[in-house]
């Protein structure tokens, strides 16, 4: 009887578990690793394996194309730069067994034409001419690529090439520092944080991720319609009411299996979603997954409002018009099942906004940016593994104060 009565208080005991779990703990995602993020804040909505390293096949060319416009930036090249297609560079590009879009040897294709078809067709051959735009050879661009990752906060990644092939695939321009089969990899967790740095740094090119299908120009009177890969853009086969996705990557190696990194706006906020190796042999799985994810932020997830407004200090200002600033928000909002009740807020000003008893020095515009607001506890966890972070700013402008105002304040 003893017996009987144990095997039916565990029962009792493992559904009542089950059916107090929530829905979204209970989801699977099927896939080997998975994760989604709030863009801004930085805050995990839902994680899967997050942390094992795996191979991430086109889903480089993300790193890639932030370097080259980097290269840009620091001008070095501009978008109508153009690079000189090597027999080494068309081999690539004509082989079918990978991403192809046909560069001829010998033709010239502006940075802006190979970019577009690297993040929209992912064209590999398209990949390693940019790589080379600057002059670099592929493994002195890959020095970059690293040095980037690094720089960006990823903690366990191999990136071997700018492409995401194998080293061999890459045939006369393989690397010799790589084993054949050596490819690039990291964590879903580094993928996220990849692409939040990816959106917020560089939101010109999501103008390039969001487009359908671009033409491309493959030689004198020869084009060719290359349509996006991302099957979730508006219109697209697996889009998401209420979601407007612009972006980001696919992926697929016999390795990697078939990968998806989306990005797109729900309720005013940016999400980011990682898919890496979706399972099955049906490669618009990794869409389906992604469209899962949505789906349970929409369901079980909700923005709770979290009121900072009590502890967020006016603080004193130096040599203003007026002694106090006022700042916002007063309040904030998390992704989450309930509003948090146990938190901690710190507030961060900008270095140059400050002097050296921590003051806030006029003069300050309305809206302008001041600091962060970082809040941590329970639940809020950042991809990064910090306080998630929201912006400071002053809810009013202070002039710089006269003579006397400078003197008595």
């Amino acid at each position: 009887m003893k017996k009987f009565w144990t095997i039916i208080m565990t029962t009792i005991l493992v559904l009542w578990s089950v059916m107090t779990v929530p829905a979204h703990a209970q989801a699977q995602i099927d896939a080997s690793a998975a994760m989604m993020v709030d863009a801004t804040t930085g805050q995990v909505i839902y994680e899967q394996n997050a942390d094992q390293k795996l191979p991430i096949a086109s889903v480089s060319k993300l790193l890639t194309a932030m370097v080259v416009e980097d290269e840009v930036k620091n001008k070095q090249i501009t978008g109508d730069t153009k690079v000189k297609v090597n027999d080494d560079i068309a081999a690539v590009s004509n082989d079918p067994n990978y991403s192809a879009i046909g560069l001829q040897s010998g033709e010239s294709y502006t940075v802006r034409e190979l970019l577009n078809a690297a993040l929209v067709k992912s064209a590999d051959g398209a990949t390693l001419a940019l790589a080379m735009a600057a002059g670099d050879s592929v493994d002195e661009f890959t020095i970059k690529l690293q040095q980037k990752a690094q720089k960006i906060g990823l903690k366990n990644y191999s990136i071997v090439n700018p492409v995401g092939l194998t080293n061999s695939d890459l045939k006369n321009l393989k690397s010799n520092q790589y084993a054949d089969n050596a490819e690039n990899s990291m964590t879903a967790r580094d993928v996220a944080i990849m692409a939040r740095y990816f959106v917020n740094h560089y939101p010109q090119l999501l103008q390039v991720t969001a487009q359908k299908q671009a033409t491309f120009y493959i030689a004198k009177n020869k084009s060719k319609v290359g349509k996006n890969l991302n099957e979730m853009l508006p219109g697209g086969k697996y889009t998401v009411p209420g979601v407007k996705i612009d972006g980001l990557k696919t992926g697929t190696s016999d390795a990697a299996g078939a990968c998806f990194v989306s990005t797109g706006r729900y309720r005013g906020h940016r999400i980011i979603t990682v898919i890496l190796h979706a399972n099955g042999q049906n490669k618009d799985n990794r869409f389906v997954q992604t469209q899962r994810l949505y789906q349970m932020l929409k369901q079980d997830y909700h923005l709770q409002t979290v009121k900072v407004a009590a502890n967020l200090r006016q603080p004193k200002i130096a040599d203003g018009a007026q002694r106090q600033a006022s700042l916002g928000p007063k309040q904030v909002t998390v992704w989450g099942t309930s509003s948090p009740r146990h938190y901690t807020l710190a507030v961060k000003y900008r270095a140059k906004l400050v002097n050296k008893q921590d003051q806030l020095v006029a003069p300050l515009k309305r809206g302008q940016v001041v600091g962060s607001l970082e809040l941590s506890g329970p639940g809020l966890k950042s991809v990064d593994r910090k306080a998630l972070t929201y912006q400071l700013t002053s809810t009013q402008s202070i002039l710089r104060g006269n003579f006397f105002q400078r003197l008595f304040h």
